[in-house]
């Protein structure tokens, strides 16, 4: 499947699929990062998980910036902050628990930051799969958090 991009549209198209066969926008970003699955979205866009066509088909994720704020100001507020993330992730580097920077650019109006996809459950999917956590379980995952977090501090 290549998902379409286009915020009005939204179409799934048959993979391979260079333009959407719904609203005729490119689908491809940048001809390499290709939009196969929504993953959801919040306040800035939406995200998806995407494939690198120049890098054999390596797993990545787009977020695209959709800021759902209304007016100049809260506009230009939001693009800052979308910026200020790529700028930070780009100072991040390397760390295996933070996916890397991929790509940070602008096409047809919109803006984009492409990531490493790293495979697994999110916290929330955990605690819906696992239900009520014991201390023990809360222990663990603290403590594999806890380095994550002096890492980011670390970093200026």
């Amino acid at each position: 499947m290549s998902q379409c991009l286009n915020p009005q549209c939204n179409y799934e198209n048959p993979q391979g699929t260079s333009f959407c066969q719904n609203c005729g926008g490119k689908i491809v970003l940048r001809d390499r990062y290709r939009p196969i699955e929504f993953l959801g979205e919040g306040g800035f866009g939406k995200t998806f998980r995407a494939i690198d066509e120049e890098r054999l088909n390596t797993p990545c994720v787009i977020k695209q910036f959709l800021p759902q704020q209304a007016g100049s100001a809260a506009l230009q507020k939001a693009t800052e902050l979308f910026q200020q993330e790529a700028v930070r992730l780009q100072d991040l580097g390397k760390h295996s628990q933070i996916p890397d920077l991929l790509a940070f650019f602008s096409q047809d109006g919109l803006l984009y930051l492409v990531q490493e996809f790293i495979d697994g459950q999110n916290l929330l999917q955990e605690f819906q799969t696992q239900g009520k956590l014991n201390e023990s379980q809360i222990i663990i995952i603290v403590t594999e958090l806890l380095p994550v977090i002096q890492f980011i501090h670390d970093v200026k």
